[in-house]
């Protein structure tokens, strides 16, 4: 595999003490360059808790946390790969396994340890580790289908139009351009 084309700009990417919005088709080498970046990380940090990354599946973490224990696996061989790029992502890895060792991290043993997590597995754990502030009485779901909800805080809300003074102006102001039609306005 050639080296990218914007490996000058791949490189600044990996600086840790920036921050960076990357954009770039499919298959254009933006979950390896996050893989290095993550590798870079680990290799700075004292416990590999204090490194997360977040997406929006749980298919995208899965790939994450494979991509990076593939880098491990590879890393552990003393040849390096030919291509420039990749001879990066062995190198990070190296220095993530000598800090593992040193640290008796285990990652290989323990792939629990990356704290590589959809938003919402995020929020949930979150919401486990402060309850109060939480203010839930228990352990919120995540509703596959969430249409009924979005009725009932429809419902609550249109239902505060008389009694709620801050609110009642511009909910009025959307049933008058609704014609006064509230199934409309909860449909909206």
């Amino acid at each position: 595999m050639a080296d990218p084309i914007d490996l000058g700009n791949r490189q600044l990417a990996l600086d840790p003490l920036s921050s960076f919005s990357v954009r770039a088709p499919a298959g254009s080498g933006k979950t390896e360059l996050l893989t290095q970046r993550i590798l870079k990380l680990l290799a700075r940090v004292q416990r590999p808790e204090e490194v997360l990354s977040i997406t929006f599946t749980r298919k995208a973490a899965a790939e994450m946390r494979d991509r990076l224990l593939k880098a491990l696996r590879l890393a552990e061989n003393d040849q390096p790969p030919e291509s420039d790029y990749q001879r990066q992502t062995w190198s990070l890895a190296r220095a993530v396994l000598a800090n593992d060792a040193r640290l008796d991290w285990n990652l290989r043993q323990n792939p629990a340890r990356l704290q590589i997590k959809t938003i919402d597995s995020l929020c949930a754990s979150l919401t486990k580790q402060l309850p109060m502030q939480a203010e839930f009485g228990q352990q919120p779901d995540i509703a596959p289908d969430a249409t009924a909800l979005y009725q009932q805080a429809v419902q609550r809300l249109l239902e505060q139009l008389e009694s709620n003074a801050l609110l009642a102006e511009p909910l009025g102001r959307l049933l008058l351009h609704l014609d006064n039609d509230i199934a409309r306005a909860e449909a909206l």
